[in-house]
């Protein structure tokens, strides 16, 4: 596969095929890992039976969700590994639709052993959080922005990272969700809700999965907020037999919180961390820390270095060493942004990679909380009116296009352009 067939199957709109439903619920209460809280399992609206998506919005999710992992002295070059190990990952499986399914190249099912252990974490990682912001949107954030918080790099001191694992520092028995969902209250845009997820993948067969599940629901209940589980999602992606799919799970829950965040309240949680043994903690702290962390990371990703030093808690700022980066506008279907580039070259080809934000946005996270807040709302405002971007910005895909976007509602702009 060459590059311009690789950026074309990333770049246009694929089923990935996936499941929730009630059958789902069934078989991962009867998995033998499962750990009955009281707490019912629902299947996760708008995951019921598929999706439709880009695959380089996956890749988009992976190097936004991960980031934070990194640090600038060990291994600058990171967030391109989304880009130039997966970028030739994926293949059309045409099975008469109109939409093609998603399934691995040939050079994906090459992949075997460790590494291949390693691919299908990565992409339980990038699937997973492009699905949760498709679950949180059509469950009360349509117009309004998603972002992610990486719990373990942002707000838990007790680990460290080598090339991106996390190794516990001590030996804490409780387990928590991996990420942290962030979004403002519909019917009151000064108010935060704070949801779970926890992403999984595996090489293996769909049986493993649920029981990856049924551990995945155990860590959703590893935080509560003020005595009560927050709403949360549980996925697992599967890439076995050639094929990427998805299982997806929602722990109900009825009435979902909000909690202020604004000037008078953010300063107060820049020292937040969660704490050994304690699994309660209060509620506008946590999020009013994890509405710094989501700040942090999206000033991170496009190498808004003040900005990222002005919102990142305490914990976070201990653990990552950040250098100054070179910054550029450019212009994207989704407006200008600014954001730091870099260049890869393979075979006779060369991408160009920008990491970028949203201009406005980038602007005012120099500036108070309600700024900033108003400045993603209307940025997620103006993507939600168009009803499908991904076909708009593909539609020249079979024309060998030279360049390709992707768009989160909290204002984080990816590019590639081939030359």
């Amino acid at each position: 596969m060459d590059l311009h067939r690789a950026c074309q199957v990333a770049g246009t709109p694929v089923r990935l095929p996936g499941v929730s439903n009630r059958a789902l619920v069934e078989r991962v209460q009867e998995a033998p890992n499962y750990k009955n809280d009281g707490k019912d399992l629902t299947p996760a609206v708008s995951l019921e039976e598929g999706v439709r998506l880009r695959p380089f919005e996956a890749l988009h999710w992976l190097s936004y969700a991960t980031r934070p992992r990194y640090q600038d002295d060990l291994l600058d070059r990171y967030m391109h590994w989304a880009l130039a190990r997966y970028v030739g990952l994926f293949e059309h499986l045409l099975d008469g639709s109109s939409v093609p399914a998603l399934m691995l190249s040939e050079a994906g099912r090459r992949i075997r052993g460790n590494q291949r252990r390693v691919t299908s974490e990565e992409m339980g990682i990038g699937f997973g959080a492009l699905l949760a912001s498709i679950w949180f949107m059509n469950t009360g954030a349509q117009g309004l922005p998603v972002s992610i918080v990486d719990v373990d790099v942002a707000l838990d001191d007790r680990y460290i990272f080598a090339g991106g694992s996390r190794h516990a520092v001590r030996a804490i028995k409780d387990r928590r969700p991996d990420y942290l969902l962030i979004a403002p209250d519909p019917s009151s845009q000064r108010l935060y809700r704070v949801r779970a997820l926890e992403c999984k993948g595996t090489r293996s067969t769909v049986s493993y999965a649920v029981r990856q599940l049924a551990s995945a629901t155990e860590q959703l209940t590893g935080i509560t907020v003020a005595g009560r589980i927050p709403k949360g999602l549980a996925v697992s992606t599967v890439t076995a037999d050639d094929r990427i799919s998805y299982l997806a799970i929602d722990p109900a829950e009825g009435e979902e919180p909000s909690y202020p965040v604004n000037s008078n309240t953010i300063d107060q949680a820049a020292g937040f961390q969660l704490q050994d043994n304690v699994r309660d903690v209060e509620p506008e702290m946590l999020a009013n820390a994890s509405v710094r962390a989501s700040w942090a990371t999206l000033a991170d990703f496009s190498g808004n270095m003040p900005a990222f030093q002005r919102w990142a808690p305490a914990v976070m700022q201990r653990r990552l060493a950040r250098q100054p980066r070179q910054r550029t506008t450019l212009d994207t279907p989704y407006g200008t942004a600014r954001g730091t580039s870099t260049t890869l070259g393979t075979e006779g080809s060369r991408l160009h990679i920008t990491y970028a934000v949203e201009t406005t946005i980038d602007q005012q996270l120099a500036g108070n909380p309600e700024a900033i807040t108003d400045a993603q709302i209307a940025f997620a405002n103006r993507l939600a009116q168009v009803a499908d971007p991904s076909r708009d910005l593909s539609a020249a895909a079979s024309r060998l296009p030279d360049t390709i976007y992707s768009a989160t509602s909290d204002g984080s702009i990816f590019t590639v352009r081939i030359e």
